[in-house]
């Protein structure tokens, strides 16, 4: 920035900096507290058009290092269909591999009341050297042959079976939109599960201790509790872990704070980990679970995610929560703050929750990922970005911060061009260019300093204003030449040609600050005490 000594009417204040970083970016929908179920269901893959989230999967694999068992989910509760214990990995298919056209299959005689009443039935046909499997459609039936079309299934019946295996009813079993086969390694199918009463489960043996199981052969990839397949009109199979709260949050806190934090500031993040799964019970109800794995609930890496000491916080904090009123409290949190956190209205508009306030935030360490930055944007890019949208605004002239909230954060700025304006207002100032946090400065290359006192300055740009010259009163309308100290010439653009935002902080700021936490609790608070911080006029409370 350049020292020019002429005035300007209007001062541009400099203000300190400062930034957030969330896991959410809008407020949830409290809803009245009830009971808390003793398991939550969280999607792993599913397809979602709300959210853009498409990673429902038409086949995978599912191991136990002692096994698994294949069962119907009823009532939420799991019930084991197969005595049999699985060791080997099986797959689980929505249509027999990789042909994606419809299935048929052949029935043989009439239905079962139990798996036990079908076996000998079943051992008999195999010893006539028939692949049948058991099927399960709310009664037990016996099932031979994957076929492609239904003359092929038909033309079975008349050449194969009814020679070779006589005695038998037989009927063509039509393609159906709900079914799951389970196959062996060998890719044979083992068994088939067409409910209309239940849904399809998976979970790991008894002797499995502690019970988790394994998709795809991915030691990453590995959940306590059960998992239940679903398929959903349009889309391929829906996964979801079925498991106890508690556990849940095993695999959810260590991905929200490091394992290796203070144990106050551990279960701080346990206390509002379980306080945000109390209040989302219902954000996933559309498709049949509660939350997902990932940000855009709480980050849930499953079984592998899982640290002692992370546990430790769930385990000595199990059941309580933040109340405000009574009832769960809408905790939110992030990274950092900077130095103070921010009023949710000023980031997402609300004006709904007394507790979600700007609070001082002393404790931060100064020295964490991203608690002070700078990132530039050429003029270009960012017409490029606002042409993208649909905001066609020319040449970028310039961006101004125009309203500021009480801790400092922007909440309302104009991006000025040659053919036109946009205002963004509170988190929209951060998002629109996916900025650190609200709490910034913008600089340019055009910036000058103007004297406009004996020791006072402000900042502009050049651009429009009127200069006095040998040849008169003169405005400027293009590049500037400056001749600074030893005479050095420096060229200064009469429009920025290039921006630079610097802040710091990492987040969305509303809430708990997880840095500030840990500065709390390595300075003697409490987990309560820094809940309480943070959400003033809420309380700790055991809940269930």
């Amino acid at each position: 920035m350049k020292l020019i000594n002429f005035t300007k009417s209007k001062l541009v204040k400099r203000l300190f900096l400062g930034i957030i970083i969330g896991i959410i970016f809008g407020i949830s929908t409290i809803v009245t507290y009830a009971n808390v179920p003793e398991n939550v269901r969280i999607g792993l893959y599913f397809n979602d058009s709300q959210t853009g989230q498409y990673t429902a999967l038409s086949s995978f694999s599912v191991d136990a290092v002692n096994g698994i068992q294949l069962g119907v989910f009823k009532d939420n509760k799991f019930n084991s269909l197969i005595p049999e214990t699985f060791k080997n990995t099986i797959t689980i298919s929505k249509n027999m591999g990789e042909n994606s056209g419809e299935i048929y299959h052949v029935k043989i005689c009439g239905g079962f009341n139990s798996y036990n009443s079908l076996i000998d039935e079943l051992d008999k046909i195999r010893k006539n050297g028939f692949h049948v499997y058991p099927v399960y459609t709310d009664e037990w039936q016996i099932w031979e042959g994957v076929y492609c079309s239904l003359e092929e299934a038909e033309n079975s019946i008349e050449e194969v079976l009814k020679l070779k295996l006589s005695g038998y009813d037989y009927s063509v079993v039509e393609p159906s939109s709900t079914r799951v086969a389970v196959l062996s390694e060998d890719n044979k199918v083992i068994f088939m599960f067409d409910s209309k009463e239940g849904v399809f489960g998976i979970s790991p043996a008894p002797e499995n201790q502690p019970k988790v199981f394994r998709i795809n052969k991915d030691n990453e990839k590995r959940y306590r509790g059960s998992l239940e397949v679903r398929r959903i009109t349009g889309s391929d199979m829906t996964l979801i872990n079925v498991l106890p709260l508690e556990e849940y949050l095993y695999g959810v806190v260590p991905y929200e704070i490091q394992a290796s934090s203070h144990p106050e500031a551990l279960k701080a993040q346990a206390v509002a980990a379980r306080t945000y799964s109390v209040n989302n019970m219902y954000k996933y109800d559309r498709l049949n679970f509660n939350m997902c794995a990932t940000v855009n609930s709480q980050v849930y890496k499953g079984y592998n995610g899982e640290a002692a000491s992370t546990n430790k916080a769930v385990d000595d904090t199990k059941g309580q929560i933040v109340t405000y009123n009574e009832k769960p409290a809408a905790v939110f949190y992030f990274s950092s703050s900077g130095g103070r956190t921010e009023d949710v209205k000023n980031v997402w508009g609300s004006t709904n929750y007394p507790y979600l306030v700007s609070v001082e935030d002393k404790y931060e360490s100064g020295t964490s990922w991203r608690y002070q930055w700078e990132v530039s944007y050429t003029a270009k890019k960012i017409s490029e970005i606002m042409t993208s949208r649909g905001f066609k605004l020319g040449n970028i002239l310039g961006i101004d911060i125009t309203k500021r909230s009480e801790a400092g954060r922007a909440i309302e700025l104009v991006v000025r061009g040659s053919e036109g304006e946009r205002v963004y207002k509170n988190g929209n100032t951060r998002s629109f260019l996916s900025l650190d946090s609200q709490w910034f400065d913008i600089t340019t290359d055009a910036d000058v300093l103007i004297k406009t006192g004996e020791d006072s300055y402000e900042k502009t740009q050049l651009a429009g204003k009127k200069v006095m010259t040998s040849s008169g009163l003169t405005t400027i309308s293009g590049d500037v030449s400056v001749v600074s100290g030893g005479n050095k010439k420096t060229k200064i653009p009469a429009a920025p040609t290039v921006f630079i935002f610097t802040g710091r902080g990492w987040g969305h700021a509303v809430g708990m600050s997880q840095e500030g936490a840990k500065g709390m609790a390595n300075n003697g608070y409490k987990y309560d005490e820094i809940l309480n911080h943070y959400f003033p006029g809420t309380k700790v409370e055991e809940k269930y």
